[in-house]
C-alpha cells in the first residue's frame, strides 16, 4: 500500500489504519519520489492519494498511476467535496473518494475495498 500525502498528521493516521487492518504502508510526501518508485518497482496492492497535494500535482500522479497500472484500486482520501473532483476520477470504477471529515471506518472501508479488490484481481 502506498500513501502520497503531503499533511504528516494524515499521512501517519493513513499509516496507522493501513498497518491496523493488516497492509504494510509507504508513504510519499512528494510526488517525485512517488513517480520514481511507480516507475521503478512492482505494483503496490493500492494507492491512497490526496486531492489538495502541493501544486495540485494529483490528478497528474492518478493518470501518471492509471498508465502504469490500470486496474490497481486508487483511494483519494481528501478534504475536497467528492463533486469537486474530475469526473475522471469521480467516474473511475476502480477509485473510491472518502472524505476526510467522514472519519476513520469511511477511510477503512475504502481500505478494504481497495485491498479485497487486489486480493480478487491476484485470484483470476
Amino acid at each position: 500500500m502506498w500513501i502520497v500525502e503531503d499533511e504528516p498528521a494524515a499521512a501517519s493516521l493513513a499509516v496507522e489504519l493501513c498497518e491496523s487492518n493488516g497492509a504494510n504502508a509507504s508513504v510519499f510526501r512528494a510526488p517525485l519520489p512517488y513517480l520514481a518508485a511507480l516507475r521503478g518497482t512492482d505494483a503496490p496492492s493500492a494507492v491512497i492519494l490526496d486531492w489538495r497535494l502541493e501544486h495540485e500535482l494529483s490528478a497528474a500522479l492518478f493518470l501518471a498511476t492509471r498508465h502504469r497500472h490500470p486496474e490497481l484500486p486508487i483511494v483519494y482520501w481528501t478534504g475536497s467535496v467528492a463533486t469537486s473532483l474530475p469526473a475522471m476520477i469521480r467516474e473511475d470504477p476502480r477509485t473510491r473518494v472518502v472524505d476526510k471529515a467522514d472519519g476513520t471506518l469511511a477511510f477503512e472501508r475504502a481500505l478494504a475495498w481497495a485491498l479485497d479488490d487486489e486480493a480478487e484481481n491476484q485470484a483470476d
